[in-house]
C-alpha cells in the first residue's frame, strides 16, 4: 500500500536488498550518489535530490521552452515515437516547428499568463505539424523554463464518454454527501473510485497528528493484499514526499516496469539543473519503483487529500498490471477528490464539534451550579464524579486545601501528593498518555495512571486529576516497520534498497494510555476558565457580603451610638441654658460667652447626630414597598417645603405628570425634599426656576433640574459625601452637608443611582433611577434576612 505514496525513497530503516537489475543503469547515474558515510541518518533520504532526476516516464513526452524566446532548449529523447520528430531536430527551434501557427500563438499567449511554480495548466487538445494524433498539452513554469507535456488522447475518448464520465462523477458524490460520518464517506468514496476507475484496489488512508497513518477505508479484488486498519510510521513517506503530495495532488504512474527516458539537452544545458517537481511525467524514483514492485503494484494513481494546506490523507488506486488513465478522467478524479475532501473533513469536524458542543454544556452546568452553590467548597467535592463522564478516564481525583477526594481508579494519596511539585512545573491543562517518561515514580502505577490529565484549580497546589491506566494493545503494521537496513550490490555498487515484504507484522504497544481527545483537552480548558470565573464570583460575592455586613455593622453601630448621645448632649445644652438664665447677674461677660459657645456647639453636634440618625435610618429601615402615585407624593413633598418655597419665590414646573412607580413612598419623598431644598439652597438667581420630569427609558429616569450656581466637575462625586460642604458653614443657609448623602443612600437602597450634569453658573440637573419591582422585592427579603439573623 506505502508504494503508491512514495513518490522521493523510503527511509534508511525500512530497506531491504534488492535483487532486480532491469532498472536502467543510466537513471541511476541521474541522481547524487548515496553517501555511505551517512548510512546510519535515517533522513538521507529527505536529501536524495528526486527532483532533478534528468528523465520522465515513458507515457508522454516533454519539451523545455526558453521562458523570454520559447526556443526549445531540451526535449525528452522518444519525442520521435510521440511528436514525430527526432529530437535533435528540435533542439533549438520555435513552436512553430511543431505547431500551425494559430496553435503556436494559442499555446505561447498561455504561456505568458502562467505562474511561477504552479501546478501544470491544461493548454488544450492539439495536433503536431508531424503526427496526426490529438495531445492534451499541459504547461507550467519552473524557474526560467517552461515544461510542456504532451499525452496522447486515445481515439475512443470523445466529447459524448467526457460528459458520461462527469455524470457518472457527480452521481459518486451524491452517495457521498448521505453518508452518515467521515469513516462511512471514506468507504463510499474507495468503492465509487474503484467502480469508476477499474483499478483493482483503492485504499483510503488518513493522517494522524504525529504523521503516521492509518488505512481506514478499501475496495479491491480478492487477488490484492488486504491493507485495511493497518499502521505505517510518520518515516514510511519522507518529507520531500509529503511536500510533493502538497504540491502535487494527483500523481499517476501507467507501468512501474518503465525505461526511463531521458531529457536531452542543448550543449551548453544539463537536463539535471531542470527541476522536474510539478511535472506530472516526472521519473519515480528507482527506490520508490523498487518498492511498488516489491508490493506486487504495476501502475497506480495517487490522488491527496489536503484540508488548509495540510496533509489530512490519500486515496491510492493500484493495479497489478499497466492500466492507461486518460488525462480528462484523471481530472474528473480529482474533482471528485477535492469534494470528497471537503465532505470528510466537513463531517470529521461536525463529528468533533458535535463531542466538544456537549462537554461544554456539560462544563457550563456544571459551572451554573457551583456558582449557585450556598457552599462553593463543598459543592467542588462532587466534581470528582462529574467529571468521570466528561472525560471518560478510569478516575478522577480532587487535590485541594492537601485534601484528595478521588471516585474510580486513582493510585495511591501518597502518589498523588509526590505529583504536586513536579506538576508546578508543568504547562496549565497538561496532559500525556506516558506518564512513566516523563515522571519514572509513575513505572510503578501503570494500570491505574498511565494518562495525566491536570486541571490547575486557582490556588497553587490544588489540582483536578483525571487517570487513564495503560493501554496494552495489538497494532497491525504492513511489515516491519523497524527492519534494519540493509545493503545489496548491483552493477558492482553499493546501494540502499527498498524492504521486500508487506506482510502483517503485530506489535504488542505497552506502556502508554489511550491518547487523550482534542475535545477532552479542550474540555479541560474550559472546566479551568469555569472554575477560575466561578471562584472568583464567589470571592467577590464573599467580599461583597462581608462589606455589606460590615456597613450594616458599622452603621448599627453608629446609629446606638448617635442614639445614645442625644441625651447626654441634650443635657449639656440644657444646663448651659439654664446657668445662663439663673446666674446671668453673677456671670461675668467673658463666662456668658463661653455659655453661649457650649450652647451653639451642643446644639450643632445635635443636629448632626440627628442627621447621622437619619443617614442610617436610611439603610437600617425594612423597605416598604408599594406602587405609589409619584404626582401625589410630590404635591406632599411641596406642602412640606411651602414656606420654604414662598420665602424664596422660587418656580417649580412640573412639564407632565409622573408615573406610578413600585417604590418605598417614604424614602421617595425624602429624596425628592432633598434635592429640591438643595436647588433652592444654592441658587443665587432672582429669578429661581426648578424643573421635575422623567425620561421614559427602562427604568424611569428622573430629574431635578434648577439654574442654581452650579458644580465644577471635580466636586460632582464629592458633593454625595456626608457632611462635605463646598461652602462655607454659614453660606447659602448654612447646614450640615448631609441632604444629597441620604438622597443618595435612599437611592442605592431601592437599587438605583444617582449622578448629575451641571455648569457653573447655570444650574444643575440631578437624575437617578429606581430599580425594577422584582429587584426591589429581592433586596427587601435580603435585607429582611439580615435583620433576622443580627436581631
Amino acid at each position: 500500500m506505502l508504494s503508491l505514496v512514495f513518490l522521493a525513497c523510503p527511509p534508511l530503516h525500512s530497506l531491504f536488498a534488492m535483487n532486480d537489475d532491469s532498472i536502467n543503469s543510466l537513471f541511476y547515474q541521474a541522481h547524487a550518489p548515496i553517501n555511505l558515510d551517512v548510512i546510519d541518518d535515517l533522513t538521507a533520504c529527505d536529501r536524495d535530490p528526486v527532483n532533478f532526476c534528468g528523465a520522465i516516464m515513458p507515457q508522454g513526452a516533454l519539451l523545455v521552452l526558453d521562458h523570454q524566446l520559447l526556443i526549445i532548449l531540451g526535449a525528452s529523447a522518444n519525442t520521435a515515437t510521440f511528436l514525430g520528430v527526432d529530437v535533435e531536430q528540435l533542439l533549438g527551434k520555435s513552436l512553430g516547428y511543431l505547431f500551425a501557427t494559430n496553435s503556436q500563438q494559442k499555446i505561447e499567449t498561455s504561456l505568458a499568463d502562467l505562474p511561477v511554480d504552479a501546478v501544470p495548466s491544461l493548454l488544450g487538445c492539439f495536433t503536431t505539424l508531424h503526427s496526426s494524433a490529438n495531445y492534451s498539452l499541459l504547461a507550467h513554469r519552473s524557474g526560467d523554463v517552461f515544461l510542456l507535456e504532451f499525452e496522447v488522447i486515445a481515439a475512443d475518448i470523445t466529447a459524448t464518454s467526457m460528459i458520461e464520465h462527469s455524470a457518472r462523477v457527480n452521481s459518486c458524490l451524491k452517495k457521498l454527501q448521505s453518508a452518515g460520518n467521515w469513516q462511512m464517506a471514506m468507504q463510499v468514496a474507495v468503492n465509487e473510485l474503484k467502480n469508476l476507475t477499474g483499478f483493482d484496489a483503492v485504499i483510503g488512508v488518513r493522517f494522524f497528528d504525529d504523521g503516521s497513518f492509518r488505512a481506514v477505508a478499501e475496495a479491491r479484488e480478492d487477488s490484492v493484499p488486504a491493507y485495511l486498519d493497518k499502521y505505517f510510521p510518520r518515516s514510511d513517506i519522507p518529507e520531500p514526499a509529503r511536500q510533493q503530495m502538497l504540491r502535487m495532488r494527483q500523481q499517476y504512474l501507467s507501468d512501474i516496469l518503465y525505461e526511463p527516458v531521458p531529457i536531452v539537452m542543448a550543449i551548453t544545458q544539463n537536463s539535471l539543473a531542470i527541476d522536474l517537481a510539478m511535472a506530472t511525467l516526472r521519473s519515480v524514483s528507482p527506490f520508490c519503483r523498487r518498492f511498488y514492485q516489491n508490493m506486487g503494484v504495476r501502475s497506480r494513481l495517487l490522488l491527496t487529500l489536503v484540508d488548509n494546506g495540510k496533509l489530512w490523507g490519500f486515496i491510492n488506486c493500484r493495479s497489478d498490471q499497466p492500466r492507461t488513465v486518460a488525462y480528462s478522467d484523471r481530472q474528473a478524479y480529482q474533482s471528485f477528490t477535492d469534494m470528497a475532501t471537503l465532505l470528510l473533513v466537513e463531517k470529521e469536524k461536525a463529528e468533533q464539534q458535535q463531542h466538544e458542543l456537549q462537554s461544554k454544556q456539560r462544563i457550563w452546568a456544571i459551572a451554573t451550579e457551583l456558582s449557585a452553590a450556598k457552599d462553593f467548597k463543598a459543592a467542588l467535592f462532587d466534581l470528582p464524579a462529574r467529571m468521570m463522564d466528561i472525560l471518560d478516564a478510569a478516575g478522577v481525583a480532587l487535590v485541594m486545601d492537601g485534601r484528595i477526594i478521588s471516585i474510580g481508579r486513582v493510585p495511591e494519596q501518597s502518589f498523588i501528593l509526590s505529583l504536586i511539585p513536579w506538576l508546578k512545573q508543568q504547562p496549565d491543562c497538561f496532559t500525556t498518555d506516558c506518564l512513566p517518561s516523563l515522571f519514572p515514580l509513575a513505572t510503578d502505577f501503570c494500570q491505574t495512571v498511565c494518562g495525566l490529565l491536570v486541571v490547575p484549580l486557582s490556588k497553587s497546589e490544588d489540582y483536578l486529576l483525571a487517570f487513564r491506566p495503560e493501554w496494552v494493545r495489538e497494532v497491525n503494521w504492513a511489515g516491519n516497520p523497524q527492519k534494519s537496513v540493509e545493503i545489496d550490490a548491483l552493477n558492482g555498487e553499493l546501494r540502499m534498497t527498498p524492504r521486500g515484504s508487506f506482510e502483517t507484522w503485530k506489535q504488542v504497544v505497552a506502556g502508554r494510555a489511550r491518547p487523550w481527545a482534542s475535545y477532552e483537552k479542550e474540555a479541560a480548558m474550559n472546566l479551568r476558565k469555569a472554575l477560575i470565573d466561578v471562584q472568583q464570583l464567589e470571592t467577590n460575592r464573599i467580599l461583597k457580603d462581608r462589606v455589606e455586613q460590615s456597613n450594616q455593622e458599622l452603621e448599627s453601630f453608629a446609629y446606638s451610638v448617635a442614639h445614645d448621645l442625644q441625651e447626654p448632649l441634650r443635657g449639656i445644652r440644657n444646663f448651659a441654658e439654664l446657668l445662663n438664665q439663673q446666674d446671668r447677674d453673677h456671670l461675668l461677660a467673658e463666662d456668658r460667652a463661653w455659655l453661649q459657645v457650649i450652647m451653639a456647639l451642643s446644639m450643632r453636634m445635635y443636629d448632626k447626630i440627628n442627621v447621622l440618625l437619619d443617614y442610617s435610618r436610611a439603610n437600617k429601615q425594612v423597605l416598604e414597598l408599594c406602587t405609589n402615585d409619584l404626582n401625589h407624593l410630590l404635591q406632599t413633598v411641596q406642602q412640606n417645603l411651602s414656606l420654604l418655597i414662598l420665602e424664596t419665590h422660587v418656580q417649580i414646573k412640573i412639564p407632565r405628570l409622573l408615573p406610578s412607580l413600585f417604590c418605598d413612598a417614604v424614602r421617595m419623598q425624602a429624596i425628592f425634599e432633598n434635592l429640591i431644598t438643595n436647588a433652592i439652597k444654592y441658587n443665587d438667581k432672582a429669578d429661581k426656576h426648578i424643573e421635575i420630569g422623567y425620561l421614559e427609558e427602562t427604568p424611569f429616569i428622573f430629574y431635578v433640574r434648577d439654574n442654581g450656581i452650579g458644580i465644577k466637575e471635580e466636586h460632582q462625586q464629592a458633593i454625595f459625601t456626608l457632611f462635605r460642604r463646598l461652602h462655607g458653614r454659614d453660606d447659602y443657609g448654612g447646614g450640615t452637608g448631609a441632604g444629597l448623602a441620604i438622597a443618595h443612600k435612599h437611592i442605592d437602597r431601592q437599587g438605583g443611582r444617582i449622578w448629575l450634569e451641571s455648569v457653573p453658573g447655570q444650574g444643575t440637573t440631578f437624575y437617578f433611577t429606581i430599580a425594577p419591582e422584582r429587584e426591589l422585592k429581592k433586596a427587601a427579603l435580603k435585607q429582611a434576612d439580615f435583620e433576622v439573623k443580627n436581631g
